[in-house]
């Protein structure tokens, strides 16, 4: 594909530049009672026509009949600043045995909708849609054609302090997960069409992240086969880790927010992109309440080199503590 700079690029330089220079007010958080959470479902699935930038990301491993397994993700994006709002999509497929990672991104400035309720995404030929817990995604990259049917086996995780997090840095999100979604649908591989299962990931974001993007994180989401899910993160500063944290999703019961403390990232040994000459790491401890996971690429290839920012998003296996598989965005490790 082309490696050039796209619009992002202007737009992600004009939120640096506005900062909090939203219309109506809109930098304040959500008003809540003492305790209550600031993020309310299924109010908050829909687009919030105040932020500076907005993504719905789904993330899942699929295996075919055959033991034949198969990587995706798709995330759409909504950037609005200045009251011109944008869309970008990326979507990709990775097939560990044939040792391919597929991906496009798209890019279209769209004109105000005004808030919509719940998810209903469509650009390009990729689709999201949800209800009733039920989420149908479609995609095509290449010779990769993916239908897919996702149901919801958890509740809503919140993270950070109820579902909110001011950055010391500047700015602040809003962010929740759907951490468990089984998955069942097909993968048209060329003229072949293989029924797949699997389990995938949702995550929903959005707020005044103009400032994000200057910095750097390592994101990690754990699935385990004892039926914990695990998000856990830390940001970069100056290439110096100044934010850590996480939540740990248990079989049952309600999320469990993650100190500080309780979570220790080590990146191990690194891999140099053949498309940008970019270095990131490529193995990764990760211990949480003192279990140690280690985390294997799947394909040390699973870079996105067209967007703004340039980063890493793929899947791994997990072993150690427990196993299972993790999804892992890298991102600040490619300035261009």
């Amino acid at each position: 594909m082309t490696r050039r700079k796209s619009r992002l690029t202007m737009l992600l330089a004009l939120a640096w530049l506005a900062g909090g220079c939203q219309r109506d007010g809109a930098s304040a958080m959500t008003e809540a009672a003492p305790g209550a959470a600031l993020v309310e479902l299924p109010r908050d699935d829909g687009p919030h026509e105040f932020s500076l930038l907005e993504w719905w990301f789904w993330a899942g491993l699929l295996h075919t009949e055959d033991g034949r397994s198969f990587g995706f993700h798709l995330v759409f994006f909504e950037a609005r600043v200045l009251g011109v709002p944008f869309r970008v999509s990326h979507f990709a497929v990775a097939d560990p045995r044939a040792e391919r990672f597929r991906f496009r991104v798209e890019r279209e400035r769209v004109p105000p909708a005004g808030p919509r309720p719940g998810i209903e995404l469509f650009h390009a030929g990729l689709s999201a849609r949800v209800a009733d817990g039920r989420h149908r995604l479609s995609g095509q990259v290449e010779e990769y054609g993916l239908t897919l049917e996702l149901e919801e086996k958890k509740p809503p995780a919140l993270h950070h302090d109820r579902g909110h997090l001011e950055y010391a840095f500047g700015g602040h999100t809003f962010y929740y997960s759907r951490s468990r979604l089984e998955a069942r649908g097909v993968l048209r591989l060329g003229e072949r069409e293989l029924p797949v299962t699997g389990r995938a990931w949702f995550d929903h974001q959005w707020g005044d992240m103009g400032t994000v993007f200057e910095q750097g994180w390592d994101w990690f989401a754990l699935q385990l086969d004892d039926g914990r899910d695990i998000m856990a993160f830390r940001m970069r500063v100056l290439g110096e880790e100044r934010l850590r944290g996480g939540t740990l999703v248990p079989r049952e019961g309600p999320p469990v927010p993650l100190a500080p403390s309780e979570v220790v990232i080590e990146p191990e040994e690194s891999w140099r992109s053949p498309h940008t000459g970019c270095v990131y790491p490529r193995r990764w401890r990760v211990k949480i309440r003192g279990e140690e996971f280690v985390l294997d690429p799947v394909l040390e290839d699973q870079e996105i080199p067209t967007s703004v920012p340039v980063y890493w998003e793929g899947l791994a296996t997990a072993s150690g503590a427990g196993t299972g598989h993790a999804f892992i965005e890298l991102n600040g490790y490619c300035r261009r």
